[in-house]
């Protein structure tokens, strides 16, 4: 049996950061099963209490659920089946379902009704309603074999549920998967959400694209896209070996994104050279890059925002052609190259710093932490910092004084 009071604590909840109207009726269509029967309250209570800290509902919120439950039941019913209608916020609340279902005993045979209805409504399938009475069964004993069993098993039959929503149902489930090289073929799309060890490289084709979703990815190699599509999103990267300058090289694409991640190029590379389309970057953190810059951009327009460039041993971010970039909240520490510690800019398109850090930032020549080869307008630095870079007296080159706001 299961430690009721840490269990669902192990895992963040997969809806944690969506938006409050969601985490809403999310937790009300959930909340029928555990508040919707006197004999459901009296055992389920603390448990559905315990989800809604998890889902991070706020307070004022979480009060109107049982209220909702009893007066206004129907309207709020279809306010739920409306919103939870993708296949993969449907696949989380069955899961939460199921949770909840573990715990009764006075209350079982209400809870497992409501567990019917919701697939009924959902229509899933004799696969899917076996996997999910498979997996839930292997999580209530820990039998991890079992579960790989259920798992694979629908798999091969042609599913696919967010390694996410697996690992939060199921918080000791793991599986790993290996690949050598990879080819992503015009209209084929790559999902990485689980644990990968990649021992080549990643060729994107035109109108291929590689997702990389909530997974760790180990990989010796580099990725190469040619006009295809590229998303990192809440993953964390180790590249073991890289037989390119940089881990990431994009040619003709239109936008990439990158997000809430962790990316360590342990010394072997730079992450990223881009030559066209829009690069966004938030929330992540870039460290141990060699051989060249962390980034490269060349292309239209940039936006890294709340970010964390550190150990960058040639330095951070390169800027050329006439690109345009957007740098705020972001953090540069122990960065160093010949011309701009952190940061060069040769672009004659417009570059603006706001909020920043630059940290033992250091330059053989000139501007210890950002060097401006044009002096020209268009290029500012408003309300950065920058803390024992060599030398201080020069840590941004090339700027005019009107448009510089510096904290030595």
């Amino acid at each position: 049996m299961k430690n009721h009071e840490t269990d669902i604590l192990k895992k963040n909840h997969p809806i944690s950061k969506r938006d409050k109207s969601f985490k809403y009726l999310y937790c009300f269509g959930v909340g029928v099963m555990a508040m919707g029967n006197m004999k459901a309250i009296s055992e389920l209570q603390w448990y559905f209490e315990k989800l809604i800290d998890c889902v991070k509902l706020e307070d004022g919120s979480r009060n109107n659920i049982i209220t909702d439950i009893n007066s206004y039941f129907d309207m709020r019913m279809n306010e739920v089946l409306r919103t939870v209608k993708c296949k993969e916020d449907q696949y989380c609340l069955i899961a939460d379902l199921y949770k909840i279902y573990q715990y009764s005993l006075w209350s079982q045979d209400y809870c497992r009704a409501i567990l019917d209805n919701y697939m009924d409504i959902f229509r899933f399938s004799d696969e899917e309603r076996q996997f999910f009475e498979s997996f839930s069964d292997a999580s209530h004993h820990n039998a991890p074999d079992k579960a790989k069993v259920a798992y694979n098993k629908f798999k091969n039959a042609g599913y696919n549920i967010d390694y996410s929503i697996l690992t939060y149902f199921y918080p000791d489930f793991h599986i790993e998967e290996n690949y050598k090289d990879i080819r992503i073929e015009a209209g084929k799309t790559l999902i990485f959400d689980k644990p990968v060890t990649i021992d080549g490289d990643i060729f994107i084709e035109r109108g291929g694209s590689l997702l990389i979703k909530g997974a760790f990815v180990r990989m010796n190699g580099h990725i190469w896209a040619d006009g295809g599509r590229l998303q990192i999103k809440d993953a964390r990267v180790l590249i073991a070996g890289c037989d390119d300058t940089y881990w990431i090289r994009l040619n003709k694409v239109a936008v990439v994104h990158i997000d809430s991640s962790d990316i360590d190029c342990g010394y072997n590379c730079g992450l990223l050279y881009q030559d066209s389309g829009r690069l966004i970057i938030s929330e992540t953190n870039i460290y141990r890059t060699d051989v060249s810059r962390a980034i490269d951009f060349r292309g239209r327009s940039a936006i890294i925002d709340d970010t964390k460039f550190t150990d960058n041993k040639k330095g951070a971010i390169d800027i050329y052609g006439s690109a345009r970039m957007i740098i705020s909240k972001c953090t540069f520490e122990d960065s160093y190259a010949d011309y701009g510690g952190a940061i060069r800019s040769e672009t004659i398109g417009n570059v603006k710093f706001e909020y920043c850090s630059f940290r033992h930032c250091q330059a053989k020549y000139l501007g210890a932490a950002v060097y401006f080869k044009f002096r020209k307008y268009g290029q500012y630095v408003k309300e950065c910092e920058c803390l024992d870079c060599i030398s201080d007296n020069e840590a941004i080159f090339n700027v005019y004084d009107d448009d510089l706001e510096m904290n030595i």
